[in-house]
């Protein structure tokens, strides 16, 4: 059986059962293979735009004996999605990307009913503007692994049933909601950062900036 890092793991979790999944940013194709290993997903579509990550994730689909049911595809974005795929994932890469990835690709969404993403940064652009493509957050978690913090969510087709609020769009609705231990770890640690900014030679035309940020790390806290 294919093993996952705790990364993976917890986008796995999201992945509905039975789905056709895309994996935009597939590379090693770890995530596909594992989930029909297990049973989870039906087909999988396995994306890359760079020759070398899209060789060797056919390689590793070969050697799986998944061939049959992994589609392996050397393009950008959802330029060659599958009118097949109801579940895309796209992990690993920045959230303002993860956004022009979508928005670019806005008219292969309709058969998509759920999109989980796995965003470096920019969170709360990736929350607001997907939202804006008509899908709404049903579940978060976050993850710390290799010392980074990941915050991964899963969103289905639908508006959210009120708009998200400032603080929603920045932390999380599900994250705030539910606070978990590694959630609460992850604020400290943004709230330290921003502190050692605001202690430093920062101009004064960007302290109010800073200062804003503080105070809504802290209210969370």
């Amino acid at each position: 059986m294919t093993k996952l890092s705790k990364r993976l793991e917890a986008i796995a979790s999201f992945v509905p059962k039975a789905s056709y999944l895309a994996d935009v940013g597939s590379d090693h194709a770890l995530l596909p293979i594992a989930l029909l290993e297990r049973g989870q997903i039906s087909y999988a579509q396995a994306i890359d735009n760079k020759m070398a990550p899209y060789l060797r994730m056919r390689a590793n689909v070969e050697e799986s004996g998944f061939s049959s049911k992994i589609a392996c595809s050397l393009s950008s974005g959802l330029d060659s999605l599958s009118p097949n795929a109801n579940a895309i994932a796209i992990c690993g890469i920045g959230g303002l990307l993860t956004c022009d990835i979508l928005e670019k690709g806005k008219e292969k969404l309709d058969p998509v009913e759920t999109i989980i993403l796995d965003p470096h940064r920019d969170l709360a652009a990736v929350r607001r503007r997907v939202s804006a493509l008509g899908y709404h957050i049903v579940a978060e978690e976050m993850v710390y692994e290799s010392r980074i913090f990941y915050s991964i969510m899963k969103r289905e087709q639908g508006a959210p049933s009120k708009p998200y609020t400032d603080d929603e769009l920045a932390f999380g609705p599900v994250l705030l909601e539910k606070r978990p231990e590694v959630y609460l770890d992850y604020l400290k640690t943004q709230l330290a950062k921003v502190n050692a900014i605001l202690n430093g030679a920062l101009p004064k035309e960007k302290r109010g900036h800073y200062l804003k940020i503080y105070r809504s790390i802290k209210k969370q806290l």
